[in-house]
């Protein structure tokens, strides 16, 4: 979200502060560590609601107040001239538009020249250039509409995909930063809204074979390529088809990724995988305090350790995970902590952790607030003022620290890891399988 939309750093923190109050509310009515906060926040569910639950809400009605939201900012956003030419360059709409003409005319979509100014790379695969396409017949207008379908359809599928309490599970998406500002207000959260829809469209369509799941997994995942990894690790649940299911996963990114690469040759893989390898730019975890102080440059041995230990994750879950959700969401939180993606829109990354469960959503309500807290605030309001940096880099670390919490939190839960006690004995109240 940009903060042009907003006068004065005070109501940034009234907007961070409405999301943080609205999402705990979400949560209070799963605590039963805090009696007290439950109690509170039931009182204000009744008062809000008329009823002391959340029962009554329905998925036709999410999908439409997501739809609505969506359409409200977008509509907003382009009255203020947020979607033009920019004096840095084309907007994420623009590029988004121009890359699907170019593909339609034959054209390179993968780097594009828009408002003037060339060589604009397009990092985004051909699932997502599909996409592009076909909002492009109809314009920017098209494109909007397109990609507003991609993220509104976030909201059902969490619903359908969480095995309990699905309708908490969703209007937690709603009242928390992992969704509703990223994607409502800038298309390029909704464009990166993909890689989640990959995910929770494989899993929901896995509940009637893993074969199809595991080819619109894989063909979804050439969008943005990060997809794949929690794609893979949620194949491990396919019982004695497992094995086909990561191979039809794999073939498919792979057919769809070298098709492209015979037409386009360097023109697609720089854009799409080159310059994700090396980026180096916003992020909002230790990488960003690692290159911000000039500690640490993107190299080919970086790449290597990043693509080494995310491989490794994937193996365990693949190996190891007691549901294809749980694979998937512990691979999601080990590739946003591994990876340069974690700027404020990839926290959509993370929405399918959601349907998990109420410990898991409290951890994303805490990594929401702190990242939204140094995008929305530190990094832009503060700076004006002198000396953000220290305090972007104190909630860079805050937010690292809360992601490796929530990872432990997934790995034990999921992955049968025990609980072990002080001294290295383990915990007897946690059943070892």
């Amino acid at each position: 979200m940009s903060a042009a939309g907003f006068s004065a750093p005070v109501s940034l923190a009234a907007f961070v502060a409405l999301f943080a109050v609205g999402g705990a509310l979400v949560l209070g009515l799963d605590s039963s560590r805090f009696p007290a906060w439950r109690a509170f926040a039931v009182r204000w569910t009744c008062r809000l609601t008329g009823t002391t639950d959340l029962d009554w809400v329905d998925l036709p009605l999410l999908t439409l107040l997501a739809a609505a939201a969506y359409a409200v900012a977008v509509t907003v956003f382009w009255s203020l001239g947020g979607y033009g030419c920019t004096p840095a360059g084309p907007s994420d709409l623009i590029t988004l538009t121009t890359s699907g003409r170019a593909f339609v005319h034959g054209g390179n979509p993968f780097t594009i020249t828009a408002c003037g100014v060339g060589g604009n790379p397009v990092p985004a695969g051909m699932a997502s250039v599909l996409l592009d396409a076909l909002g492009a017949t109809a314009g920017p207008a098209g494109v909007l509409v397109v990609w507003g379908a991609v993220s509104v359809a976030l909201v059902p599928l969490v619903w359908v995909v969480a095995p309990d309490r699905p309708g908490r599970a969703a209007v937690f998406v709603l009242a928390s930063f992992l969704y509703l500002p990223i994607v409502a207000a800038q298309v390029d959260g909704a464009s990166l809204a993909l890689v989640p829809m990959a995910v929770l469209l494989t899993l929901y369509l896995s509940r009637r074979g893993w074969r199809r799941a595991a080819v619109v997994g894989g063909f979804l995942a050439t969008g943005r390529f990060p997809a794949l990894f929690p794609v893979l690790g949620a194949t491990g649940r396919a019982g004695s088809r497992r094995i086909v299911a990561a191979l039809a996963a794999v073939a498919t990114f792979a057919a769809v990724t070298a098709a492209t690469f015979a037409v386009y040759g360097s023109k697609f893989t720089g854009p799409v995988f080159w310059l994700q390898f090396g980026r180096s730019n916003l992020a909002l975890d230790y990488w960003g305090v690692l290159e911000g102080t000039g500690w640490l440059r993107p190299s080919t041995g970086l790449t290597v350790a990043q693509a080494a230990l995310t491989l490794a994750l994937v193996a365990l879950c693949w190996l190891r995970a007691r549901s294809e959700l749980g694979a998937a969401a512990v691979v999601l939180t080990g590739v946003v902590l591994l990876t340069q993606y974690l700027s404020f829109t990839a926290l959509v990354f993370l929405v399918p952790v959601a349907a998990v469960g109420p410990r898991p959503r409290g951890w994303l309500w805490a990594i929401g607030v702190v990242a939204s807290t140094n995008y929305l605030l530190a990094q832009r309001s503060l700076r004006t003022w002198g000396g953000a940096d220290s305090l972007s880099y104190a909630l860079d670390l805050l937010l690292t620290a809360l992601l490796l919490a929530l990872l432990v939190e997934l790995a034990r839960r999921e992955l049968d890891l025990p609980a072990v006690r002080a001294r290295g004995r383990p915990d007897p109240t946690v059943p070892i399988a």
